[in-house]
């Protein structure tokens, strides 16, 4: 071939491979489209991950809603059954917070007897202290059931 056929054909092969050239993206534009594709599904799991989250929450604060709700009706049922009224024993359960009984201090009823229980779930109740009211009488409830099952432990043995 003749030098300006060669020429030729590459001033008409160079601005169409330039072109091609062009349309397909560099190695550095495919890394950065992957990466960014990769970055939208992380953002895209996070999301379904908070969604999640957030139901499965709700969900378990319903559930702790009703429990509280059980809750507080026993203690209205042992206040009741203690002589207090339908509505005195309505307000001072209904008092009870369990988030505050899990930080609060709880009284020590180790070696107390039933009559020195009541006095402190009196006194509680005469300042208003409804919560500490409720608390006294949940902690003396499981006493009693820890004692009652230590002393069925003894006589199996």
């Amino acid at each position: 071939m003749s030098k300006p056929l060669v020429f030729a054909l590459l001033m008409l092969a160079a601005p169409a491979a330039l072109a091609q050239q062009q349309n397909q993206p560099s190695q550095d534009q495919v890394a950065e489209q992957m990466m960014r594709m990769h970055q939208e599904q992380l953002n895209r799991q996070a999301q379904n991950t908070a969604t999640n989250f957030a139901r499965g929450d709700h969900q378990a604060w319903l559930n702790s809603m009703a429990n509280l709700t059980r809750l507080r009706t026993k203690l209205a049922e042992a206040w009741q059954g203690m002589g207090m009224s339908p509505q005195g024993a309505k307000v001072v359960a209904d008092a009870y917070d369990p988030e505050w009984a899990s930080h609060a201090h709880h009284v020590s009823l180790r070696g107390k007897t039933d009559q020195e229980v009541a006095q402190l779930m009196q006194a509680a109740l005469k300042d208003k202290r409804f919560l500490d009211a409720d608390q006294l009488l949940i902690d003396y409830q499981r006493q009693k059931l820890r004692l009652g099952e230590l002393s069925s432990i003894q006589e199996t043995h």
